[in-house]
């Protein structure tokens, strides 16, 4: 490390946990609802897991990084984050637009991880960066699967409408 990144990170290094603790959170945050649409609406076995298999990771490469030295929760400053008040994009209130909105925000927040934690723990960044190419293939899967409902749904108005293809609407 050099001397110049070594005064960087004593300068601003309560900010940069401030950003690897909003990004964890932000990450298991959109997993956890992609997850719980392939689990509770999708029923999906196999893409809940993979995706609780990202979820944790995310935690678990925290965990085994140096900056599990710091915990990284005591950074927090939810009162004072210029942020919270920002007016959120709102989805459109299709399973399709909720689960798209969501994976984005993990792969923006696991893209955040893999920077910041670069300057703390280069093989923790190298661990983020693997996980986000993980999360990619997992995400084209169930876009794949979401996309197949919608298509079933809008093929065959006269058959059955699969449970929870009503919700899922990726046009209009």
């Amino acid at each position: 490390m050099t001397n110049e990144v070594r005064n960087f990170l004593v300068q601003y290094k309560k900010q940069i946990l401030r950003i690897i603790d909003a990004n964890s959170n932000r990450a298991k945050e959109g997993l956890r609802v992609c997850e719980d649409i392939f689990r509770l609406l999708i029923e999906d076995r196999r893409k809940t897991l993979q995706l609780k298999k990202i979820r944790h990771a995310v935690s678990n490469i925290i965990a085994a990084s140096s900056v599990n030295a710091y915990p990284i929760q005591n950074y927090r400053n939810s009162a004072l984050d210029v942020g919270k008040n920002l007016k959120a994009k709102a989805t459109k209130g299709k399973i399709f637009d909720i689960f798209s909105a969501n994976a984005q925000r993990a792969k923006e927040a696991i893209r955040v991880l893999e920077e910041t934690l670069s300057l703390f723990d280069k093989n923790a960044a190298c661990r983020f960066q693997r996980l986000r190419f993980q999360f990619y293939d997992v995400e084209k899967e169930c876009f794949k699967k979401i996309r197949y409902l919608c298509d079933r749904r809008y093929s065959s108005r006269s058959h059955k409408e699969p449970r929870a293809s009503r919700h899922f609407s990726h046009t209009k």
